[in-house]
């Protein structure tokens, strides 16, 4: 077995960092070796001679690269250890005009944290060199990483983009592999002390001496070195690049007062390209989808047909018929749940003919497909007062209207309608997939709408299943309640009282639950 050096020394004088290149397609390995024969020495100096990205937009799809140069690195030990290493990229959205006076804890958002994938292969550059006092060579690796810039959870006033890297390598599966058919101690290590010694001049054990050695009793402590390897490598300083929105959307709804026999709703989708643009932006893809219902284009026309070139300040509306699939609920006292909308946007922008960035907003929101109210119910006459008068009275279907029923939807998912009554205002709606496998987690998707004027508490805890109780071996026990002074009426005993079925349901032992909840308690206010 070839002989590597100890990966504290492969990473013992490593440099990370990143850069985000102007060009999409650009020859990073050409820039490189550009850079490093105009006389480029440290890393900052030779990525510097890269056109990078002055201004990134949210809700982007950009390719950061990260670089680590290594110093005096074979292409043996180069090849053993960048199979066991593992390199990272955060990226903050900060606010750089913060200062460590003004605010001790700067004020940043984690909006993405990713891994490179361990298939891809980084891409090499060697820089061999020899001077008067050294000679050796860096090596420079280069990994590309997909990042979806999405909006900061938290406010910021003047944004800005911060991409850390770190690499760190784990050399247990190399020890490992040296180590594998030595089953003997290490030299120069002790063994462990017998607990049982002072048992060995017991007459009992003729035959052997009991042995019990004290690591499997003791917490076994690692053995500390005088020097830690260095196993891990973070990227020093970042370089912050401004972040703004390209564009912004929002959908409306406009609810028909006429009547029809499935429940219909226009919907106007606005998308909106922001002034700090100075180019144009293609809108190449808008997708709607109902869960329960059809979504139908009323904007076909070719001028509002993707894809729509948009300029700054520039706000194009689609306008779409959503029709629901059940029928108007008979019972004017219920609450409908409302149908669950996805919308999917794309879009390019037209930066330069080498930088055309791809932007995309996804999200979810709710459609209300409740009866109209009645137009001609006006307000009272001086005539007839009455003290609880509603405002206004639903338009109920008539009696020839059909309900086109419950239809699972084209995808993979099935949701229930649910009902509940005036008096409580909410209505809640559980979606999930068509199918299950056994031993895999699955997620249902929990929708309410409270209408009422209070506040309400949701909760969803799993309860495990518990014991079926043998029938033959039941007993009528009727309790005390039924055994009352009105024994002389002809009425039939009761079978059981509820204080009995409550005690046998907490007597019983619990069995294997067919379906286990791993957020055993949801709590919502």
């Amino acid at each position: 077995m070839p002989s590597f050096e100890d990966p504290g020394e492969f990473l013992r004088r490593a440099v990370l960092d990143t850069v985000v290149p102007h060009a999409s397609d650009i020859d990073l390995e050409a820039a490189l070796t550009s850079a490093l024969e105009g006389g480029a020495d440290d890393l900052p100096s030779v990525l510097s001679s890269i056109p990078q990205r002055p201004l990134l937009f949210f809700d982007e799809h950009c390719t950061p690269r990260i670089v680590l140069r290594l110093s005096n690195c074979s292409e043996s030990s180069l090849k053993h250890h960048l199979q066991h290493l593992e390199v990272r990229l955060d990226a903050f959205a900060i606010e750089p005009a913060e200062s460590v006076a003004d605010n001790p804890t700067p004020t940043r958002d984690l909006i993405f944290s990713g891994a490179v994938s361990g298939d891809e292969d980084p891409l090499v550059v060697v820089n061999e060199f020899e001077g008067d006092t050294e000679s050796g060579n860096h090596v420079y690796v280069i990994w590309s990483i997909e990042t979806f810039i999405r909006r900061p959870r938290i406010r910021i006033q003047h944004p800005s983009l911060l991409f850390l890297a770190s690499a760190s390598l784990n050399p247990t599966e190399s020890r490992q592999h040296q180590t594998r058919g030595d089953d003997y101690l290490p030299p120069m290590v002790p063994a462990s002390s017998n607990v049982l010694q002072p048992l060995s001049s017991d007459k009992t054990f003729q035959q052997k001496d009991p042995f019990l050695p004290a690591s499997r009793l003791l917490r076994v402590v690692p053995a500390t070195f005088t020097e830690d390897p260095i196993y891990n490598v973070y990227q020093q300083t970042g370089h912050p690049i401004r972040v703004v929105a390209a564009a912004s959307a929002r959908i409306r709804y406009s609810r028909l007062n006429s009547y029809s026999a499935l429940p219909t709703t226009v919907a106007s989708l606005d998308f909106e390209i922001t002034p700090f643009l100075s180019c144009d932006v293609i809108l190449d893809k808008a997708e709607l989808y109902l869960s329960d219902g059809t979504v139908e284009t009323l904007s076909d026309v070719p001028e509002l047909t993707p894809p729509i070139t948009c300029s700054p300040r520039d706000d194009v509306t689609l306008v779409y018929k959503l029709t629901s699939e059940f029928g108007p609920d008979p019972n004017p006292s219920s609450t409908v749940t409302p149908s669950i909308l996805d919308i999917s946007l794309g879009a390019v922008i037209l930066l330069s003919d080498d930088c055309r960035p791809r932007i995309s907003m996804q999200w979810r929101t709710n459609v209300d497909f409740s009866l109209p109210l009645n137009p001609t119910f006006g307000s009272p006459t001086p005539t007839l007062q009455r003290n609880n008068r509603p405002a206004s009275l639903p338009m109920n279907p008539t009696h020839s209207s059909t309900n086109s029923g419950i239809r699972p939807p084209s995808r993979s998912s099935i949701r229930e309608r649910a009902y509940s009554g005036a008096d409580l205002g909410v209505s809640i709606s559980f979606s999930g997939p068509a199918s299950v496998e056994v031993g895999k987690p699955f997620s249902w998707d929990v929708f309410i709408v409270n209408r009422s004027t209070v506040p309400r508490k949701f909760a969803m805890i799993g309860i495990p299943r518990r014991k079926r109780v043998d029938p033959r071996g039941h007993v009528a026990r009727p309790s005390s309640s039924s055994m009352s002074s009105r024994k002389e009426i002809q009425v039939a005993e009761a079978v059981t009282d509820d204080n009995i079925v409550h005690a046998m349901q907490k007597s019983v032992a619990g069995q294997e639950a067919d379906l286990v909840c791993l957020s055993t308690d949801i709590r919502i206010g």
